[in-house]
């Protein structure tokens, strides 16, 4: 099988189209399309895709599938992620040897997001995987008929330079992206953290994904792209295949000579949605537990809500239980009440005897005032 290998390529842009990029759609191919029709794509505008097209969602096989069938017209640039390259790899290099740890991998995938892509590309060559021994005889099979999407996989680069954007899945190490080249993939690709731990300071601004953009701040929860002005750098990952309450991201950049002022964007999920129908005022001096800072000491468990104490913060608050994920861990969750004026929908990402945690405009937090649902509509 073809692996991927850094590529750093340049792309002239023509004045007058307009570019939208994401990134991280991670099988989420519904987010994707519905982002897509929500923008007006169209065969006139610029669509990069900036990595991680595959795994953690329902429909892997379907999303790549897509994104193969548009960069066919031209107009769409794909970029490799680094869980793209990791799958690969790891099919790849299957052995006897590490077949069992695979598998018992495939099972959480299973358990966290119902499938996984070993297991759809597997289903349509007509294997169950239910064993280590599976994965095995199914390994040349797979690889054989799914030799187009592989290939295509490799091919893609690593990091595309416009005249006044850089697009990058994880982050680079070196100002000028030509010196770059000499960096793995995996380094391009899954650079964690970027935005905060680099120090450099770019020319161009670098469009990254891979790092949920939820975890740059630990007072308010939010998902839409973080703008850096001075590094110069936009984060997209808006937690696909992640975050409970994840969204997809598109940035809106109307021409390639656009200030970063005239940048906008729309985002996608799939939570169902409720109008506010009474006022509420924004609380003072939030918190944020993330992946980053999960670690609690459970201090009373309630029948719905328990006290803990965060370690980080060394702040003392009641959290759901259904956040909790032990006595000393917490799922992302957030004290955060949010503002809100009646008539603005959210997004309901739980609901308890003490108001709803929900989404607005991005940002995550508590709504505590009388709702209703909102009517789906169909076309």
């Amino acid at each position: 099988m073809q692996r991927p290998i850094t590529r750093i390529i340049k792309k002239e842009i023509p004045v007058g189209k307009r570019i939208l990029v994401t990134s991280d759609i991670h099988g989420h191919l519904s987010f994707f399309e519905n982002a897509l029709k929500k923008a007006d794509f169209c065969e006139n505008d610029i669509l990069v895709i900036v990595g991680d097209i595959v795994e953690k969602g329902p429909n892997s096989l379907g999303a790549l599938r897509r994104v193969m069938n548009l960069c066919e017209r031209g107009n769409v640039i794909a970029l490799i992620g680094n869980v793209d390259a990791y799958r690969m790899e790891l099919i790849d290099t299957l052995t006897e040897a590490d077949a069992e740890e695979y598998f018992e991998y495939l099972l959480r995938l299973r358990k966290w997001y119902g499938s996984s892509f070993y297991d759809e590309l597997a289903n349509e060559c007509g294997f169950e995987i239910s064993s280590p021994a599976d994965i095995l005889n199914s390994k040349e099979t797979v690889i054989a008929h799914f030799e187009k999407e592989f290939s295509f996989l490799a091919s893609l680069p690593t990091v595309v330079e416009t005249q006044n954007f850089i697009f990058v899945h994880g982050g680079l190490y070196d100002k000028e992206p030509s010196a770059n080249a000499c960096r793995s993939v995996y380094e391009l690709t899954k650079y964690d953290s970027f935005l905060t731990r680099t120090e450099l300071v770019f020319d161009k601004y670098v469009v990254v994904g891979h790092w949920p953009v939820c975890l740059y701040n630990d007072r308010i929860q939010q998902l839409n792209p973080v703008f850096d002005k001075e590094k110069h750098i936009i984060a997209l990952d808006g937690g696909c295949g992640t975050k409970n309450e994840a969204q997809i991201n598109l940035l809106v950049i109307p021409d390639i000579n656009s200030t970063v002022e005239e940048i906008s964007h729309v985002s996608c999920d799939e939570i169902p949605k409720v109008i506010a129908l009474e006022a509420q005022s924004a609380s003072e001096d939030p918190l944020h537990i993330s992946w980053l800072s999960q670690k609690i000491e459970l201090l009373e468990r309630g029948e719905e809500f328990s006290y803990i104490r965060h370690e980080q913060s060394g702040r003392c608050l009641f959290v759901p239980n259904a956040y909790l994920r032990n006595e000393t861990s917490c799922n992302d969750y957030t004290d955060y009440e949010l503002f809100v004026e009646a008539g603005d929908e959210m997004a309901m990402v739980f609901e308890c005897s003490r108001g709803i945690i929900a989404k607005r405009n991005g940002v995550i937090g508590w709504y505590r005032g009388k709702f209703r649902y909102k009517k789906e509509t169909t076309t």
